[in-house]
């Protein structure tokens, strides 16, 4: 593995102002924005506050301790079901997350328009989001470091 990549808080803002362009681009405004803990907490509602909706969180961890709840996901797709859903999270590295909540998005009776962005996306990943700020190639693999992590250093 590479060298770390330290990921700042302005190129935060940059990167979510460069999703939301391309959301605008395509014509799709969230009615709600969901994110996966931990990485798609903070971008989440950092970008609920840009479009003044909410932001549901919900429990899905692979890489650090493996959890899926499945319920909460639904409860979101439930309750907002006929609006606009965003999915954000961190970073897609191999697709393992996404595909997970993807395949729960897929055999719920939700009936809204659900896309999914996030800052970094791997060209490797077996799943494509409808956008991401950065792409990384597959000879580039750094570890990537978010402004809310290693915040303390």
């Amino acid at each position: 593995m590479s060298d770390k990549l330290y990921h700042t808080w302005d190129d935060m803002r940059k990167d979510l102002t460069a999703l939301s362009r391309q959301m605008t681009l395509e014509g799709f405004t969230p009615g709600v924005i969901a994110g996966p803990g931990r990485g798609g907490y903070i971008p989440g509602v950092m970008l609920s506050h840009f479009y003044n909706v909410p932001f549901e969180g919900f429990n899905w961890q692979t890489r650090d301790g493996f959890v899926e709840d499945s319920t909460a996901l639904l409860n979101i797709l439930s309750k907002y079901n006929g609006k606009n859903i965003l999915i954000i999270d961190d970073i897609n590295d191999s697709g393992t997350t996404l595909i997970g909540i993807d395949k729960i998005v897929s055999e719920s009776s939700c009936f809204s328009d659900v896309r999914y962005a996030t800052i970094f996306e791997k060209v490797t990943s077996d799943f494509n989001t409808d956008w991401c700020a950065r792409e990384i190639e597959s000879d580039q693999q750094p570890w990537i470091v978010f402004p809310y992590e290693e915040w303390w250093r």
